[in-house]
């Protein structure tokens, strides 16, 4: 119809999903927020103060993400489209190589029980919305200033499998074995949390950028692939073993 404006494409879920190369010399900050105004106020806000911010706008892949890009410090809404707030906390800091990773939330839920959780399950501060972005960008400041200079281990091993996580290679008994993007990630969800059993959806989230619909054979095609690189006998798997009405459960040699 003449003077009528065709609808805009939703904006994608995750603004910066990560890149494969991004000078170290910059400190970044991955920020986890699904209001697109929030997030443009607080990257404008540590912009200005020298960081570089990386948004995701949905809570998908925020594991995969802090080990492609080594931020200093993650941000942390509670209420996201793909996860839930706590559940990521409690991720990141059941991770042996993030346990010192700052994290402040973020967030609308402002009781005193919401903070007390919070801080309880691992967060290194709590700031209420609707905030100050300059208390915001001082909070980062003094948090920064205690932060370890590494947050990440160099690598994840299970026996003779070794995955480099800043050199992106991964090696089985010295031999370099040659992945994907998405095996890489794949296998890196998995070697972060040995023993522990996952549904195809979390390992869509932790693995896939959520702006693709990945279907759960998807997950099986790309886990069959992963298993012929890896495995000693892809056809009978003993490191990536399928759990019955589950999904996926990686037991990795030397576990």
């Amino acid at each position: 119809m003449c003077g009528t404006t065709a609808p805009k494409p939703p904006a994608p879920l995750i603004e910066c999903l990560m890149p494969h190369v991004i000078p170290d010399a910059v400190e970044r900050i991955l920020v986890v927020e699904d209001d697109r105004d929030v997030a443009r106020l607080v990257t404008i806000q540590l912009q200005q103060e020298g960081f570089e911010v990386i948004v995701n706008r949905s809570g998908g892949g925020v594991l995969a993400q802090v080990s492609e890009l080594r931020p200093r410090m993650l941000i942390l809404d509670l209420m996201l489209p793909l996860a839930d707030g706590l559940d990521l906390l409690q991720a990141v800091r059941a991770d042996p190589g993030l346990r010192t990773l700052p994290v402040l939330v973020l967030t609308a839920l402002g009781t005193e029980a919401d903070r007390v959780k919070g801080l309880d399950l691992g967060a290194d501060d709590y700031l209420v919305k609707p905030f100050s972005p300059r208390e915001l960008a001082a909070r980062v400041r003094a948090r920064l200033r205690l932060a370890p200079p590494e947050p990440l281990p160099p690598a994840l091993t299970a026996g003779p499998l070794r995955l480099d996580l800043k050199a992106r290679t991964v090696s089985l008994d010295g031999r370099v074995v040659e992945l994907s993007d998405t095996e890489f990630r794949m296998l890196a969800f998995f070697m972060r949390s040995p023993g522990q059993a996952f549904t195809r959806r979390e390992i869509v989230a932790g693995a896939w950028s959520p702006r693709h619909f990945i279907t759960e054979r998807a997950v099986d095609v790309t886990l069959m692939r992963l298993r012929a690189k890896i495995e000693p006998q892809p056809d009978q798997p003993r490191w990536i073993v399928a759990v019955r009405s589950v999904g996926y459960r990686f037991d990795g040699p030397g576990e």
